[in-house]
């Protein structure tokens, strides 16, 4: 067992968090449930492939966007060719964990109807290993699925044939994690996000860690930098810095390892 998923699964602290999201996911999907009048479209968007609740007791990696700002927070993920929400909200993620060889996604997002948090979107899917792929040269990795699977309705408890597709990257470090202030003076955030005025106020993600990622990228989840000493590493952005490691040594990279 890899030092990052020892310390997940020992770790009562990071435990009680899992335990404590799944319970309040539990109470938002009966709040969704009771908004589908409201908005019928959520009937669409909550599907497993695995027996859930679950106890989670894996490490969670996000596939963040580049410079994650809240309205564009993760990286893409299809369903049906339809962009599943990928904007941060409290109790939102797109993270990916391995369990032996099977890659698991584990995506939701929030959303808020007088003041009751619903879930908007919900995805908890595994991948056997000639479901998904490879590609790492070193620096850059790529991680990819375009397959159809079964997959249980959480709204209608129906099984229903799905489509799920998506590219994860996570682009080499050096040089890309950069100041908040680096972040608002980059020519990218200037074009793309300019036009919403205030820019500083795109990046309260580093306020809490410190730091923007300039390119894409997978980041521990925020349970697990809050507790980054007990998972070995000395600051989030070592942390951060460290992540492909965890990559590396589940699907068994070198330095140079092409596709797979």
């Amino acid at each position: 067992m890899c030092k990052i998923c020892e310390a997940a699964s020992s770790d009562s602290e990071y435990l009680s968090l899992l335990e404590k999201m799944q319970e309040e996911d539990i109470h938002r999907l009966e709040t969704t449930k009771e908004f589908l009048e409201k908005f019928p479209s959520l009937s669409q968007n909550l599907y497993t492939s695995l027996k859930w609740p679950t106890k989670l007791s894996k490490p969670l990696f996000e596939a963040r966007a580049a410079f994650a700002v809240p309205h564009n927070y993760f990286q893409p993920l299809f369903l049906d060719g339809e962009k599943m929400g990928n904007h941060f909200a409290h109790g939102a993620t797109r993270s990916v964990f391995f369990s032996g060889s099977t890659l698991v996604v584990f995506s939701k997002t929030v959303g808020q109807e007088a003041g009751r948090p619903f879930l908007s979107s919900f995805l908890f899917s595994h991948f056997p290993k000639n479901k998904y792929s490879v590609a790492y040269d070193g620096k850059d990795l790529k991680v990819s699925v375009d397959t159809e699977k079964l997959l249980k309705n959480m709204v209608s408890g129906k099984t229903e044939k799905r489509r799920i597709r998506f590219n994860f990257f996570h682009r080499g470090m050096k040089g890309r994690i950069i100041s908040k202030e680096q972040a608002m003076q980059s020519s990218y955030v200037k074009k793309i996000y300019g036009k919403r005025g205030n820019v500083r106020s795109l990046f309260a993600s580093a306020d809490l860690e410190g730091y923007v990622v300039s390119v894409p990228h997978f980041s521990p989840h925020p349970f697990m930098l809050r507790l980054h000493s007990k998972f070995g590493y000395g600051s989030f952005r070592q942390f951060q810095e460290h992540v492909i490691e965890y990559f590396r040594e589940h699907l068994d990279l070198s330095e140079s390892s092409g596709e797979q």
